[in-house]
């Protein structure tokens, strides 16, 4: 599924950049941030296909220069109830400004990894199947759509020997199918064919993908040492031969070594 939040993030960055511009500038302070090492924590907020949540992390940064940074970020994602992602990413921040500024602004880029987990059986997902379909039912994911048919006491064609049901091909299901609109595609077709467990036990899926990062904001001294930095970014995550984007806007306070 397309992310449809992207402008928001977009515009966003776009306004950070704008406030930032040189004729905005508070005048450079007479003792410059120290460069080097600095700690960070963050919290935001998260947004993707399917739900929005908070963001809460720490970030590492360290100087190259007073245009180049290197740096690691750890965040934990709130994706709604029942579900949670974890993203470490390692990258660049390149400053538009030089870094003895008052207010800097940034561009970032970086890769790294995003590790989501869903609890299959929370009532937003597969917690309420056991009341409508029996113990043992087989559930065949339908290619192309968020939903599982529903098998029953019959079987359907060659759907559990093909581990899927394609609607273009094979026609449209012949039984009851579930929905699972509140999964992400990206995740909810890639759990692959499954059985109603007995008493609920759904249990926990858990995915690990590559991520891309891009995004910027402002790095805003208060002293030579402590800074807030706000800033936007798009996480996109690949997998399967698919793709999900995850949009990230947060509010750091750090601190120079």
């Amino acid at each position: 599924m397309m992310w449809n939040r992207a402008p928001v993030f977009v515009t966003a960055l776009i306004v950070l950049c704008w406030a930032a511009r040189p004729d905005a500038q508070v005048p450079t302070s007479p003792q410059p941030p120290t460069s080097g090492a600095a700690v960070s924590v963050v919290g935001g907020l998260s947004s993707g296909s399917s739900t929005s949540g908070a963001a809460l992390g720490g970030a590492f940064t360290f100087d190259f220069n007073d245009r180049l940074a290197l740096e690691a970020t750890g965040t934990w994602l709130d994706r709604g109830a029942g579900a949670d992602a974890f993203h470490l990413n390692v990258g660049l921040l390149v400053n538009l400004l030089p870094a003895g500024s008052r207010a800097v602004p940034y561009v970032a880029v970086g890769g790294g990894l995003y590790h989501a987990s869903f609890d299959l059986g929370d009532d937003r997902f597969f917690g309420l199947m056991g009341s409508q379909y029996p113990y043992g039912t087989p559930m065949v994911p339908i290619e192309g759509t968020p939903g599982y048919g529903m098998m029953g006491g019959g079987y359907y064609g060659p759907a559990g020997m093909m581990g899927g049901w394609n609607p273009g091909s094979q026609g449209v299901w012949p039984g009851q199918t579930f929905d699972l609109d509140s999964m992400p595609m990206f995740y909810a077709s890639r759990l692959g064919p499954m059985t109603v467990p007995q008493n609920g036990m759904w249990g926990t899926r858990s995915f690990t993908d590559p991520a891309f990062t891009i995004g910027g904001g402002i790095d805003a001294n208060l002293t030579r040492r402590l800074f807030v930095r706000p800033d936007a970014r798009a996480l996109v995550v690949f997998g399967h031969g698919g793709s999900y984007t995850v949009g990230l806007l947060s509010f750091s306070f750090g601190y120079r070594f």
